[in-house]
Formats: structure tokens, sequence, C-alpha cells
């Protein structure tokens, strides 16, 4: 009975150990986790600022246009846009590719529009760039991220510096069926950075 009853503590004291040590082991596991993510975030958001630097890119067109706010409700006029992206410094452009098309003389058009990772400022109108860009450019970056579209839109954040050189107003129907007012940059892709899921 007494023999019985010692096994049964020394089972229970053994699962006992086991479970705090499984515990303890997916907590480090967790930890060392986020700890990456972080890494990469932060590597990630490195990378695109000194991408930006390099190419004396302006990075706060978006702050500028919605004047400090998270939300601007008032329409984008062109003639901001054209003050802000039709200067001598290309602009910055965090967002996702929409559609990319053959463009002229072999090289690609590359359609750009703000994503789910630039979520501030937000603005009723909505912002987008059409990039001609060379192949020898995009080619290797689409090889080397080949599920950039595979997501669902929930890691296919990509920065870009481009310059602009014109901007062109449409309107288009909304998922609600509403009218949307876009305003579309004209220009050239000089870099492009996937940044995933990286919130800037």
């Amino acid at each position: 009975m007494k023999i019985t009853k010692l096994i049964w503590i020394v089972v229970a004291v053994a699962i006992g150990v086991f479970v705090v040590n499984k515990l303890l082991d997916d907590r480090a596991k967790r930890d060392a986790q986020r700890a990456e993510t972080h890494r990469v975030k932060q590597e990630t958001k490195t990378v695109v600022s000194n991408m930006a630097a390099n190419r004396n890119a302006v990075t706060d067109w978006d702050k500028r246009l919605s004047k400090d706010e998270n939300y601007r409700m008032s329409p984008v006029l062109t003639i901001e846009l054209e003050q802000l992206w039709q200067g001598e410094r290309p602009i910055l452009f965090i967002g996702s590719i929409k559609d990319i098309s053959s463009g002229v003389g072999g090289d690609y058009l590359v359609l750009m529009e703000r994503g789910l990772f630039t979520s501030e400022p937000m603005f009723t109108t909505e912002l987008r760039l059409s990039l001609h860009a060379p192949k020898a450019l995009i080619d290797p970056f689409l090889a080397k991220h080949p599920k950039l579209f595979a997501d669902s839109g929930f890691n296919n954040g990509v920065a870009v510096v481009a310059k602009v050189q014109a901007i062109n107003t449409s309107d288009e129907r909304g998922e609600d069926g509403e009218r949307v007012e876009v305003k579309t940059g004209l220009g050239e892709l000089l870099e492009i950075q996937h940044t995933g899921d990286v919130f800037f």
C-alpha cells in the first residue's frame, strides 16, 4: 500500500516537473520568437530609412499633406501633390503593389497603392503611383519574394523611392459602390524594398 502511494507521488512529481519544464520552454521559445520578429522589423525600418536617405527622398509628404492629423476628410488637391511629389527630390512611398504590366521599351509599369501597413495618416482621396521600372530591378525582386501576392495582402508591403513627373486624377467605385477619387503619381521607380507586415 505504501509502495503504491509512493509510486503515485513519484509519478505526480514527474508529471509536474514535465509540465513546468514544458511551460518554461514554450515561454522561452515565444520570447525568442518575439525578439527575432522585433529585430527583423527594426532591421527593415533601418534599410528603408537608409534607402530614402541615400536618395535624399522626401519621407514626410503624407504628414505634411494631412497637416499632422491622423485622418484628412477633405479631398486632396492635385496642386498639393504637385508641390509635395514633383519637386527635385524623389519621394518615399510605402504601400503595396497593385499590379505589374508590360511598359514601354520592355520595362514594366508598376502600380502602387497605400497598403494595410500605412494606416496613418488616412485620406478620403486614394493615393497611388504608376511607375516605369526596369526589368533588371523588378525581376530579381519578384524572384526573391515569390509569395509576395500569396498572403491575402498581409505580407505584401513594399517601400519604393520614386521620381514623380505628373499627377493624374480619376474616379472609381469603391467596394460599397460609392465614388472614390484617385490621385496617381506618374513617374520612375528608382529603388524598391520588401517590408512585409512591418508598420510604418
